[in-house]
């Protein structure tokens, strides 16, 4: 099995069930793995992801609730362990590992998002255009709207999206960006004061 058809595997039917093993012990097992790994041995990598993959998805679906999607998201993790495995440390111990690969596949679920942020944001611009009955009119709120929201970060300009166009709520969008409940607060205000203050100018 390869890196790159580990997608294709049953999630959730491993055949090295990490209950079976105490937590520590179930660490240690993927700090050994991890390490054989790093050697780029094959029977390591597979035995890895069948001890991990059943958790690692779990994750991702609490962050990405579509299971197609999900599983993109985690057959795209496990080739990033596989390529990025070098950067594992043996002096950080065992929970460093596994903490290594939950941080990992967090931040792929993360980009996932952003991917999908910015083709919503493309499609809505597109919808709007094609339901406009006053054409010049509309091109011209539209181009004032699309610079006001390309003049602003990239995080306001999500968060705004997301909670005003898709109905995401703050505690919702929160967890799906892994982002302080406070942060993403903090970024909806700034980005509205910043797009007000463009529009009117």
């Amino acid at each position: 099995m390869s890196s790159e058809t580990l997608g294709s595997e049953t999630l959730g039917s491993d055949t090295l069930s990490s209950a079976a093993l105490s937590s520590k012990a179930w660490k240690k097992q993927i700090e050994t793995l991890l390490g054989q790994v790093r050697l780029k041995h094959q029977p390591a990598f597979e035995k890895l992801y069948q001890l991990t993959s059943g958790k690692l998805y779990a994750l991702i679906l609490k962050m990405i609730p579509d299971p197609e999607l999900a599983a993109d998201a985690l057959q795209e993790s496990y080739t990033k362990i596989w390529r990025q495995a070098d950067r594992y440390r043996s002096d950080l111990g065992e929970d460093w590992a596994w903490s290594w690969m939950c941080q990992l596949t967090r931040n792929t679920a993360i980009d996932r998002i952003r991917q999908t942020v910015r083709r919503q944001e493309t499609q809505f611009e597109e919808g709007l255009l094609e339901h406009t009955v006053d054409q010049d009119s509309f091109l011209d709120e539209r181009r004032d709207l699309n610079r006001c929201l390309q003049s602003i970060k990239q995080e306001p300009r999500q968060a705004i999206m997301l909670t005003y166009v898709y109905g995401f709520s703050n505690a919702e969008l929160a967890e799906k960006l892994n982002t302080p409940l406070g942060t993403l607060k903090s970024w909806i205000r700034r980005g509205l004061k910043e797009l007000q203050q463009c529009l009117q100018s």
